[in-house]
């Protein structure tokens, strides 16, 4: 399933200039399976543990940060901090929201402050 360069904008790079976008969307975009869309429509209808199965509360876990663009069509910050809420574990659980950012961040300007951000709680949280 290829994405349009109108839907890849939308989808990925809706912060950035055409160009830019246009530039990542050649370098970076190509055709997916379908198979992913299928599996989360119909779990609901298939018994058992899906593919998309989570143990909510697996204390066993290791920390789980959710970096939330503000700006991101695909995993807004509102699912994001719906999927941070869902797990009800002992071990950490965070969130962290980046103003101003699309769902392609690490090839956004400032991108490095974010991963600096994001190592050093990994280091903070590591066991």
């Amino acid at each position: 399933m290829p994405l349009s360069f109108e839907e890849w904008k939308y989808a990925f790079t809706n912060t950035f200039t055409d160009d830019e976008a246009r530039a990542l969307y050649e370098r970076y975009a190509i055709p997916a399976s379908g198979a992913i869309l299928w599996g989360g429509v119909l779990a609901n209808f298939q018994p058992g543990h899906q593919d998309t199965w989570v143990d909510y509360h697996n204390d066993d876990r290791a920390p789980l940060l959710f970096v939330s663009a503000s700006e991101d069509h695909i995993m807004p910050p509102a699912i994001q901090e719906s999927n941070a809420k869902h797990y009800k574990s002992n071990t950490v659980t965070e969130r962290r929201e980046y103003e101003g950012y699309a769902h392609l961040l690490p090839a956004q300007k400032g991108w490095e402050q974010i991963a600096d951000d994001v190592l050093d709680w990994a280091l903070r949280h590591a066991k």
